[in-house]
C-alpha cells in the first residue's frame, strides 16, 4: 500500500479539479495514484439506505446521521486504500459548515481508519471562491459573504492542524488561482516523489 494523501479545501477552491489534474499528471509520469471522493462515497451510501441525498443536502442532515454515514464511508475508503497499489488521494473537506456550526470533516474515528500521511489544503482567494461558487450551477451552495469564506478557511486550517497533531501527518497549503490547477497539481505530485 502507498501513502494516503488527504486533499481538502472549502467548497469553491477547486480541490476536485486539482485532484483530477493530479491524476492526469501522475499517469503521464507513470505513477500509480487513485483518487476517492469522500462525499461521493457518502452519497452512494445514502442511496443504499434509501435516503438518497444530494451532496449539498447531506450537511443539512442531522449530525448523528452525518456522523454514521461518515464513519461507514471511512471504513469503505480505508478498505479500498488497503487494496490499492500506489498512493491514494482522499478528496474531502477538513471542516463542514452545518446548521449546527462547523463540524470536523475528519474526526478521530475517521482519522484512525484512514491513517493519512499528509494533508493538503487547496486554497484560493476568498473573492475567487465566491465567483466559482456562483458559476457552479451543478451545486446548491449557500450564499455567503467574503468574510464568511475567510472564516471557512480559518476553520479548515485549524482542523488541519488538529488532525496533524493527532496523526503526525504533515500539512501543506497549495494555492489554486484561476487557470492554475495544473501548477497546483504539480505541487501535490512533487510531495509524492
Amino acid at each position: 500500500m502507498g501513502r494516503v494523501v488527504v486533499v481538502t479545501g472549502i467548497p469553491g477552491t477547486g480541490k476536485t479539479t486539482v485532484c483530477n489534474e493530479l491524476l492526469k499528471l501522475a499517469q503521464g509520469a507513470g505513477r500509480k495514484i487513485t483518487a476517492i471522493n469522500f462525499g461521493t462515497v457518502m452519497v452512494e451510501l445514502s442511496k443504499k439506505d434509501d435516503k438518497s441525498l444530494h451532496r449539498d443536502k447531506l450537511r443539512k442532515s442531522s449530525l448523528s446521521f452525518q456522523r454514521d454515514l461518515q464513519l461507514e464511508a471511512a471504513k469503505m475508503i480505508s478498505q479500498k486504500a488497503g487494496d490499492t497499489e500506489g498512493d491514494v488521494i482522499v478528496d474531502t473537506h477538513m471542516s463542514i459548515k452545518t446548521l449546527q456550526g462547523y463540524w470536523a470533516g475528519l474526526p478521530l474515528p475517521v482519522l484512525k481508519l484512514l491513517n493519512p500521511d499528509v494533508f493538503v489544503l487547496v486554497e484560493a482567494e476568498p473573492r475567487e471562491v465566491l465567483s466559482r461558487r456562483f458559476r457552479d450551477t451543478t451545486r446548491k451552495r449557500d450564499k455567503v459573504l467574503e468574510s464568511e469564506v475567510a472564516e471557512e478557511f480559518l476553520f479548515s486550517r485549524l482542523m488541519a492542524v488538529a488532525c496533524s497533531v493527532l496523526t503526525g501527518a504533515s500539512v501543506k497549503i497549495v494555492k489554486n488561482p484561476s487557470g492554475k490547477q495544473s501548477e497546483a497539481a504539480k505541487k501535490i505530485l512533487k510531495l509524492l516523489w
